[in-house]
This record gives structure tokens, C-alpha cells and sequence, in this order.
């Protein structure tokens, strides 16, 4: 009875369930996995940032909501700062502390992203085309983040590494010892 009780309590995502389910194609490579994964999100980050800067645009030639340039812009910067930060994350500085401080960027990020498109989807000013696509990738966008940080979440463990492991790998060239 004692036993059953500390692995419920124990900390961290359970191997059985819906995430063990819906991830059990990249079981077999939980880090490469998370590492593609973080890939295409980037690619999403990436044209997130230039249909940003193309919104903005658009905002500020047909007089569009200052408040909604500004929304645009910073949301544009906040993504590739994102992108900086989970690459430095996952291929530099995998600690527990900084992958799990990213799993909290992420998903304020998704969230962020939600908002968004509720905002730009039924907004008049400026181009309607314009705002429906950046509203639509703003969707796309919160799926994504919000995918990236159930995987991470589910391959936390897989993923963290200590700091002496990777000390280790810098000295004998072999692959760190994921955190049991």
C-alpha cells in the first residue's frame, strides 16, 4: 500500500496514458524526436515573424489600431526571442530548471497565440486578408507550441541532462546519460 502511494506521488509524467499513447511513435527516440519536433516549430516561428512584419505593414497603411501595430510587432520579437531561447535550451543547457522553464514559455506563448487569433480574426481595420492569415497562423501556431510542449513535457526526462554529463561528453566525445 505504502509503495502504490509513492508512485503516485512521485514527480514528473507518467510512462501510461494518453501522452504515452500519443507519442509512442517517438518513443524509441524521445530526444531526436523532441529536436525535430523543435525544427518544424522554428519554421512556424520563423514565418509567424515575417507575416508579423507584413501585418504591421499592412496595419499602418489603412490607419489600423496603434495598439494593434504594437501587438503585432512585439509578438513578431517575442517569437524569435522563443526561438533563440529553446535552441540554446535543448542543444546547449538541456538542466532541469531551463527545460522547464521553457515549457512555461511555451505555453504562455500558445496561449498568447489563442488570443491573438480571436483579436485578428474579427478585426476590420486594415487588410481583411491580411488579418484573417495572421489570425489563422496565430491558430496554427498555438497547435504547434501546444504539441511541442506536451512532447517535452512527456520526454522531460529523456531530454535533461546534468551538468556533469555534459561536461563528460565535451571531454570524451560520448553521448550524455539522460536523468533517470
Amino acid at each position: 500500500m505504502a509503495t502504490e502511494m509513492e508512485d503516485a506521488s512521485t514527480i514528473g509524467p507518467r510512462k501510461s496514458g494518453i501522452l504515452a499513447k500519443l507519442f509512442s511513435s517517438c518513443a524509441p527516440d524521445p530526444r531526436g524526436s523532441v529536436h525535430r519536433a523543435w525544427g518544424i516549430s522554428l519554421l512556424f516561428v520563423v514565418l509567424y515573424f515575417v507575416l508579423a512584419v507584413i501585418e504591421m505593414l499592412k496595419l499602418h497603411q489603412n490607419d489600423g489600431s496603434i495598439a494593434l501595430i504594437i501587438a503585432a510587432v512585439w509578438t513578431g520579437i517575442v517569437h524569435l526571442g522563443l526561438g533563440v531561447l529553446g535552441t540554446f535550451v535543448l542543444k546547449r543547457f538541456p538542466t532541469s530548471f531551463s527545460v522547464g522553464f521553457l515549457l512555461g514559455v511555451l505555453v504562455v506563448l500558445a496561449n498568447q497565440n489563442l488570443i491573438l487569433f480571436s483579436t485578428f480574426s474579427s478585426y476590420g481595420q486594415g487588410s481583411a486578408q491580411t488579418n484573417h492569415v495572421f489570425a489563422s497562423l496565430g491558430f496554427t501556431l498555438f497547435a504547434v507550441l501546444a504539441f511541442m510542449a506536451l512532447l517535452l513535457l512527456h520526454f522531460k526526462q529523456d531530454v535533461v541532462v546534468t551538468p556533469m554529463d555534459g561536461k563528460d561528453e565535451e571531454e570524451t566525445g560520448e553521448a550524455p546519460t539522460p536523468v533517470a
